[in-house]
C-alpha cells in the first residue's frame, strides 16, 4: 500500500514521517528527503543559540523522529515505505552538524550520505533487514549519518 495525499493532509504523523508530503514525488524520495533535511539544517544554523546545544537537539528529534515513524507504521502498515523520508531528512540534518560552513562541504556530505544510504554497507543492510519497524527505519539511516561522519571528519583532518 502506498501512502495517499489525502491521508497525509489528514494525519499529522504522516505528514511529519513523509517530509511535509515531500516523500510522495515518485522519483528519489530518499535523495529529496535529504536535500531537504541538508536544507532545513542550513536554513536553522543562521539562528542558532550559543547555549543550545545543537547535537543534543538533533538527537531528540531522532527519538521523536523514531515515535513519529512508528505512528505512521499504524496507520499504514509495518513495512518501510518509500514515502517515508523522515529518516533521511533527519539523518542528513545530523551529517550537516559537522560540516563547515561551506556550500562544497554540504554538497560533498549530501553524496556521501547518499551514498551509503543507498549502497547499505555493513551493518547498514542487516539492520534494515532485521528491524521491520520505526526503529531500523530510522537506525540504518543513522548508521549511514555516522559513516558519512567519520569521512567528513577525515577529509576535514585531511584537507583543512
Amino acid at each position: 500500500m502506498s501512502i495517499h495525499f489525502k491521508s497525509v493532509v489528514k494525519n499529522p504523523y504522516l505528514f511529519l514521517s513523509t517530509g511535509f508530503g515531500i516523500g510522495l514525488i515518485p522519483f528519489a524520495p530518499g535523495t529529496l528527503g535529504s536535500g531537504l533535511g541538508l536544507s532545513i539544517y542550513i536554513f536553522f544554523a543562521h539562528f542558532s543559540y550559543p547555549n543550545i546545544n545543537g547535537l543534543l537537539v538533533l538527537i531528540l528529534l531522532l527519538m521523536m523522529g523514531t515515535l513519529i515513524v512508528n505512528q505512521s507504521l499504524k496507520e499504514i502498515g509495518s513495512k518501510d515505505h518509500q514515502e517515508i523520508i523522515i529518516d533521511e531528512l533527519l539523518a542528513m540534518m545530523l551529517v550537516a552538524h559537522f560540516i563547515p560552513p561551506d556550500p562544497k562541504w554540504a554538497i560533498a556530505a549530501f553524496l556521501i550520505f547518499r551514498f551509503f544510504d543507498i549502497a547499505k554497507p555493513y551493518p547498514i543492510k542487516e539492520i534494515d533487514k532485521m528491524y521491520k519497524n520505526a526503529f531500523g527505519i530510522m537506525a540504518d539511516d543513522v548508521v549511514a549519518a555516522i559513516y558519512s561522519i567519520i569521512i567528513i571528519s577525515a577529509l576535514k583532518y585531511l584537507l583543512i
